[in-house]
């Protein structure tokens, strides 16, 4: 773990009240779990089933390779108790992803452009989703995004089938695909019937050699553009199709 995270997490601050599913406030306990496995999918898992053991009513997932501002769980919370049921943050990405509509180092969360999808599809391909805007409000509704920052209550979890999270790769390659954290926040909309939210207020930075935040998009605008930048440290791709 980097110390960095270490250090944040030390100075999260406590919520010290959530509403009950009667609407009315209780006092709030929080507790620390790790997770533990051979693959990000069975961490994830590990660390929920540690929490549903110990009792816990919403579980937030928090990548141990960020920063965080010391008031986000209680932010977090705050937003739960205005009655968003599956709450967020964005996390700026850890690079470029040259098919992908975005800038290099950009927070990212999308949702359908569309009319949603049947419950049991999974959208497939870049023109079916757009990536959300911060500027376009503090609290917006979405339908996928990494578990970077990820809220939710226990009765979502159990409403899905196992395994709660899954690796997926490229048989040919044995090349592991980025979208079991993604996959799992669509299954929460599409099997527990619950809204996926994102509080765009919440700053946080993604560990590398660096921590990165949301001014490295500027920074580094000409990675997006063919034929400019390095290309030892950025390979442009167009667009498919």
């Amino acid at each position: 773990m980097h110390t960095g995270y270490v250090d944040a997490m030390l100075n999260l601050a406590r919520p010290a009240e959530a509403r009950n599913a009667l609407g009315d406030l209780e006092p709030l306990e929080v507790r620390f779990f790790r997770g533990g496995g051979w693959c990000p999918a069975r961490r994830h898992a590990s660390l929920c089933e540690q929490a549903i053991r110990w009792g816990a009513d919403l579980i937030c997932i928090v990548g141990a390779d960020q920063i965080h501002p010391a008031d986000m769980l209680c932010r977090l919370i705050g937003r739960w108790n205005e009655g968003y049921e599956v709450i967020s943050a964005l996390v700026p990405a850890r690079g470029y992803v040259g098919w992908q509509d975005m800038q290099p180092f950009q927070r990212m969360a999308w949702r359908l452009k569309a009319t949603p999808l049947g419950l049991g599809t999974v959208p497939e391909g870049q023109n079916e989703m757009e990536a959300i805007n911060p500027s376009d409000g503090d609290v917006q509704q979405i339908n996928f995004i990494g578990s970077g920052v990820l809220m939710f209550h226990r009765d979502h979890l159990l409403a899905l089938t196992l395994p709660w999270f899954a690796e997926e790769f490229e048989p040919a390659t044995m090349q592991r695909t980025a979208c079991m954290d993604t996959r799992f926040v669509w299954r929460l909309q599409a099997e527990a019937g619950a809204r996926v939210w994102v509080d765009t207020t919440i700053k946080v930075r993604h560990l590398h050699t660096f921590e990165i935040d949301e001014s490295y998009p500027e920074r580094f605008a000409d990675w997006a553009k063919p034929g400019v930048g390095d290309p030892a440290v950025c390979v442009h791709k167009p667009a498919e199709g």
